[in-house]
């Protein structure tokens, strides 16, 4: 069974009732999904309305959360730093996200860019895939 991370921009699509990313989240026999504290936080930060706020509440509820560790801060700390030295800047949120998703084996659903330009810089092999 893969584990997945689901980013921001994947979740966006989903409440904007993407259907690939619905049946992704719903499959729960095929895959298994996951969300961690960086994604609920750009998450909420873009919630205008109620119906937004319950069925993100709702979502959230049913997933299992990635808590970060102190080695993924310590790693994602060594990813940045290895980044910068080949003059690639990375935001904090999706540095951290990359690293529990590796640190988790999980591969990450997203529609940033960001994730496969870390892949290539530091030539790990975490599977990047959108929709």
């Amino acid at each position: 069974m893969k584990n997945i991370l689901i980013d921001t921009s994947a979740w966006v699509e989903y409440f904007k009732g993407n259907p690939i990313v619905a049946a992704m989240v719903h499959d729960r026999e095929a895959h298994s999904v996951y969300i961690t504290g960086p994604v609920i936080t750009e998450l909420i930060q873009g919630l205008k309305t109620e119906k937004e706020k319950e069925t993100f509440t709702a979502s959230l509820e049913s997933l299992p959360l990635l808590k970060i560790t102190d080695q993924d801060w310590f790693d994602a700390g060594t990813f940045g730093a290895q980044l910068r030295s080949k003059g690639i800047t990375v935001p904090l949120a999706d540095l951290i996200i990359y690293t529990v998703a590796i640190n988790n084996h999980c591969s990450i659903c997203t529609l940033d860019k960001h994730f496969k330009a870390i892949n290539t810089a530091l030539g790990t092999e975490v599977e990047i895939f959108g929709f």
